[in-house]
């Protein structure tokens, strides 16, 4: 269950008082030369993910050491932002481990990774705007090895039940505004007021930033700072707040679950937001709910949303050099890559791959691959975290009409710039 929100919801600590320059190998015997790697460990260092993602992971390191004669070393984070900031300031850090898109430029501003040869990586393999993630100042630090998206979930047996035909939801924004009201009364009046609600959202900027962006805004500006008060970011928000104004639209804590697939899943909500790691959840823990997968709604008459990614990136203190880029090459090459998406049903991140893949037969997630090309990759300087936090302090005053849009984003700005600072 959104694996990705255990990185980026970890505030980055002490950012700018840290010095992880020094995890850099000085030494020219890094074993970069290497071409025997019988014998030798690998060290590699990942986060929890689920039982499938587990199982898929043994499989590829057994796959690998027996192709290389290598033995691999796993180290699993359970504090990821934490703990690596700590191997790294003792050059004890795994010779490669994950890097989430969002987390990737404050490792790149420590000098934490090294870089990957785009030919020798393939680097023409995968999506454009998956790479250009991983990349700075022209250099490439990490290889994606999945990706998810969001997409729109449509509980099918409560539009029956409430004779709505599912395919009538509006195709954008906008048109929502309108078309909820309706829908909702019919709810409340198959269900009673308030039990089942039409539609759910998750109040972070990580979901929101796509819509804040529109026609050009920026919500957080080319050095990293906030800009949320800028008043076309103001603009482009303002549709979550008429969309709440519908009272048809709620966050999943407001009718007593934990997140969106809960909600959706117990049969509170008739619709959510929601990324493709929702989809086996759903077939496994709730197989008596029938649903449909749709794009994400338009705005502004433009496609759009969120996509997340994460990557295999090398370490720059590495004395496995070689070894290191042969695991990232097997991990994320057309093969282990192929294994590595059909056993935990996440996105593949190069074309060769999504064509043979389980992904490509399913109709449904195909609907989160096809987003790819229109999604906005959650990545915007080193302050991230700390921009995104501000911001979900002060939404829910805008929600329940405390404050206004301007007000509330005003005050999120401030103190975003005052934790920035006081991590300088």
């Amino acid at each position: 269950m959104k694996k990705w929100r255990k990185l980026f919801m970890v505030g980055i600590l002490a950012v700018a008082s840290i010095s992880l320059v020094a995890c850099g190998n000085n030494s020219s015997d890094n074993g970069k030369d290497e071409t025997d790697f019988n014998g030798k460990t690998l060290k590699l260092g990942v986060w929890g993910g689920n039982e499938s993602e587990e199982k898929s992971l043994k499989s590829l390191i057994t796959d690998f050491e027996e192709e290389t004669g290598a033995k691999v070393s796993l180290k699993t984070y359970t504090d990821y932002n934490t703990q690596i900031q700590t191997d790294l300031i003792g050059k004890t850090a795994p010779d490669a481990f994950y890097v989430d898109s969002s987390y990737f430029p404050f490792l790149v501003s420590k000098k934490a990774l090294a870089p990957l040869d785009k030919e020798g990586f393939s680097a023409d393999k995968y999506y454009e705007n998956l790479i250009n993630s991983f990349s700075d100042d022209g250099n490439l630090y990490a290889i994606p090895k999945d990706f998810s998206t969001l997409a729109l979930y449509k509980n099918t047996g409560i539009f029956e039940e409430v004779g709505v035909d599912s395919d009538s939801v509006p195709g954008s924004y906008e048109e929502l505004i309108d078309w909820l009201p309706g829908f909702q009364k019919k709810l409340d009046e198959k269900y009673g007021e308030g039990k089942v609600k039409a539609m759910s959202y998750t109040a972070e900027l990580s979901r929101a930033y796509h819509l804040a962006a529109r026609d050009g805004a920026e919500p957080i500006m080319e050095d990293g700072m906030p800009n949320l008060e800028d008043e076309n970011v103001v603009n482009n928000l303002s549709i979550l707040k008429e969309l709440i104004g519908t009272d048809a639209v709620v966050t999943p804590q407001e009718i007593g679950a934990g997140w969106n697939g809960e909600a959706f899943g117990t049969g509170k909500i008739a619709m959510m937001d929601e990324g493709n790691w929702v989809y086996q959840t759903l077939k496994d823990e709730f197989k008596d709910i029938n649903f449909s997968v749709s794009p994400m709604a338009t705005y502004k008459g433009e496609e759009g949303g969120m996509m997340f990614s994460v990557g295999w990136g090398k370490y720059a203190g590495t004395n496995s050099s070689a070894l290191a880029d042969a695991w990232i090459k097997f991990a994320t090459g057309k093969e282990g890559m192929a294994k590595w998406v059909n056993g935990t049903g996440t996105l593949p991140t190069r074309d060769d791959v999504a064509e043979t893949a389980d992904v490509s037969k399913n109709e449904d997630l195909k609907i989160h691959l096809t987003a790819v090309d229109y999604s906005t990759v959650w990545q915007k300087g080193t302050s991230l975290t700390t921009i995104n936090n501000a911001y979900m302090n002060y939404w829910p005053d805008v929600a329940s009409g405390k404050t206004t849009l301007e007000d509330a984003m005003k005050k999120a700005d401030k103190q975003a710039i005052e934790d920035i600072k006081k991590a300088e």
